[in-house]
C-alpha cells in the first residue's frame, strides 16, 4: 500500500494537477506528502562563466531555497492540502535528483506532472518525467494537461 509519495513542483500548471492528484491520493490512502522544488541554478552570463556552465560570481543557493520553500508552500495551499507534509528543496538534475529522493526518503510511489517549465533544451533531451518513469524504483505516475 502507498504510505509515501513524491511530488516533484516546478511551478507548472502540470505539477499543479499532479499535485492535486497526490492530494486526493493522500486523503484517500492516509500517506504523507513530500513536495520536491528542484531549483535551476542560473548560468553566469560573462564569457568564462557561461563556457563552463558556472553559476553567476553573485548567485546565492540560499535564496534559490527559500524561494523553492515559497513555492512548495503556495502550491500546497493552492491545491487545498492537508495533512501530512514535508518540504525539499534540492539542487541537481531533476531526473537523479527525483530517483534519489525515492531511496533517501522511502517513497512508494511518485506523481509528477508531463509537462513542466524547463527549456528547449529539455526537448533534445527528453523530458524529465519520461527519464524517471523508465528508471524509479517505484510506480511513477504522470499527470498529462493539454495546451
Amino acid at each position: 500500500m502507498t504510505q509515501h509519495i513524491l511530488v516533484p513542483i516546478d511551478g507548472s500548471e502540470s505539477a499543479q494537477r499532479a499535485l492535486e492528484h497526490a492530494c486526493l491520493m493522500q486523503r484517500v490512502l492516509e500517506a504523507k506528502l513530500y513536495l520536491l522544488h528542484i531549483p535551476e541554478v542560473p548560468q553566469a552570463t560573462d564569457y568564462i562563466g557561461a563556457r563552463v556552465g558556472a553559476p553567476p560570481l553573485d548567485y546565492n543557493p540560499t535564496k534559490g531555497r527559500e524561494e523553492g520553500e515559497a513555492l512548495l508552500e503556495a502550491a500546497w495551499q493552492a491545491a487545498g492540502g492537508s495533512g501530512d507534509v514535508e518540504y525539499h528543496v534540492a539542487e541537481g538534475r531533476p531526473a537523479q535528483v527525483i530517483v534519489a529522493q525515492v531511496e533517501n526518503l522511502g517513497i512508494d510511489t511518485i506523481v509528477m506532472g508531463s509537462r513542466g517549465l524547463s527549456d528547449l533544451k529539455g526537448l533534445a533531451v527528453g523530458s524529465v518525467s519520461h527519464k524517471v518513469s523508465h528508471v524509479a524504483p517505484c510506480p511513477v505516475i504522470t499527470l498529462h494537461v493539454p495546451d
